[in-house]
């Protein structure tokens, strides 16, 4: 197969689902403006029409950007039109949280710094999602009074991202592709080229995906910088949350004095990039809510227990040496806490970042790819999917060291989910279970290194 024959196949199957990653990358829309994939994909297939050149393209694009999607510095001038009457139509990530002891819906409007603006009911009925993490929409605002004071209320709301999708569609979709080409598919939509990546390099790419499809995964990726780990996690789904730099127990778990619970708990997935020089900052009771909340899924703070279907990812830079990490003990390179067996062993699994190759120019999505919003939502779905509308994710019973088996049963399942593919599928051994296998054996190494008394005796984990 080459590129022009998965074109046509992605498009044959999906239809009005996909876009043109190339066209997208090659308007350079970002360079006017800083949004994520998925925005960006949604404003060019909003513009891009059959007659219309990239030039034209490029040109509505912007122009919509400048008038809806302001700058940091233009964030006043729109508040003094508001001021003054004018309803203003935003384009922006809104989000809603709820003050019960209050009584009142606090709407979050970044392009303006705003955290105390206000919702209709009328909206927040319609869009539920604005209190699931936030939605990226076109807002109608205007200034209102509560009684007291003025305030900003969104008063109209159309969401930009797509709400649920069918998941039937991957179902019939998937019988015509081949498991590589299935995997070419997920490449493309992930914004990587299948063709300038090895079969092994393919392989590792998507278990990136794997904490986005399954609940309470918890996986590290560490490899040499410019690997493009982050690119994914940062620009394929809203429901993922990437921070980078110092954190604490409130910004983790729950503000005691906001109420507000933490990224923890709101997001599928909370990404720790560079998670070499994270610096926690009161790092004991991180660590013991850590090791509480990836064993069990939940984690008690303030007197309150609170259970979360979030998974952790850190993504690390390590060191090489001939393509191999230049030390056996390269978890050493995280912060101390994870040097300990006991959190270290709650994690399921350990990607090879090192057999990646450095992401560069040709390795950029050169043609169709299912839509950002779309993929990102297909993703969300399938964390919580029920076994008769989406028969896969279930594989065979496993024995084993109890970690072991849940770790690769629970990783297992992620693949069969991504790939559409059951154990009694034949390709079931060599893209599942093994990599899944290969995943937990990662992190078998790294607890032998770190306490070889224990964990001296190899992973062994069967049917």
């Amino acid at each position: 197969m080459n590129k022009e024959q998965l074109d046509e196949k992605i498009s044959a199957a999906f239809s009005e689902l996909v876009i043109d990653k190339a066209l997208v990358r090659d308007l350079k829309i970002r360079e006017n403006r800083s949004v994520t994939s998925f925005v960006e994909e949604w404003l060019v297939a909003r513009f891009q029409k059959p007659d219309k050149s990239n030039a034209e393209i490029y040109t509505d694009v912007t122009g919509f950007m400048s008038q809806h999607l302001p700058s940091k510095n233009e964030k006043e001038p729109i508040k003094y039109r508001l001021d003054r009457g004018e309803p203003i139509v935003l384009l922006d990530r809104f989000e809603v949280t709820i003050d019960i002891r209050k009584g009142k819906k606090l709407l979050t409007i970044p392009c303006l710094e705003e955290k105390k603006a206000s919702v209709t009911n009328e909206v927040l009925d319609k869009n539920q999602s604005l209190l699931e993490g936030g939605q990226w929409g076109a807002g109608r605002l205007m200034v209102n009074t509560d009684g007291k004071e003025n305030v900003i209320e969104l008063i109209e709301f159309n969401p930009m991202q797509s709400g649920k999708v069918k998941l039937e569609q991957l179902i019939k979709a998937r019988v015509h592709f081949t498991t590589r080409e299935w995997i070419y598919l997920l490449l493309r939509t992930m914004g990587y080229e299948p063709f300038a990546y090895s079969e092994e390099e393919q392989n590792n790419i998507i278990l990136r995906m794997l904490p986005l499809v399954q609940n309470n995964i918890n996986m590290m990726e560490l490899a040499p910088k410019g690997t493009g780990k982050s690119f994914v996690f940062s620009n394929l789904s809203r429901y993922v949350y990437a921070h980078s730099g110092a954190l604490t127990q409130a910004q983790l778990f729950k503000n005691l004095n906001t109420k507000e619970i933490g990224l923890m708990g709101r997001y599928d997935v909370l990404v720790l990039d560079e998670g070499q020089s994270i610096n926690f900052k009161g790092a004991d009771d991180i660590h013991a809510n850590f090791k509480d909340y990836l064993e069990s899924g939940h984690y008690s703070i303030g007197g309150q227990k609170i259970t979360s279907e979030c998974g952790l990812m850190i993504l690390a830079n390590i060191e090489l040496f001939q393509g191999e990490p230049r030390q056996k003990d390269y978890i050493k390179h995280l912060p101390e806490m994870f040097h300990e067996s006991a959190l270290l062993d709650r994690f399921h699994g350990i990607i090879p970042g090192w057999k990646i190759r450095r992401f560069s120019t040709d390795c950029a999505a050169q043609g169709i790819g299912i839509k950002a919003d779309i993929f990102g939502e297909y993703l969300h779905q399938l964390r919580t999917v029920s076994h008769h509308e989406f028969p896969y994710g279930n594989g065979p019973n496993l024995k084993g060291d109890s970690r072991d088996v849940k770790a690769v049963t629970r990783l297992a399942s992620a693949l069969s989910k991504l790939l559409l593919i059951n154990h009694d599928h034949p390709d079931y051994e060599e893209y599942v279970f093994n990599p899944a296998l290969e995943l937990r054996d990662r992190v078998r190494s790294q607890l032998k290194e770190v306490d070889p008394q224990e964990f001296s005796k190899p992973i062994n984990v069967h049917y």
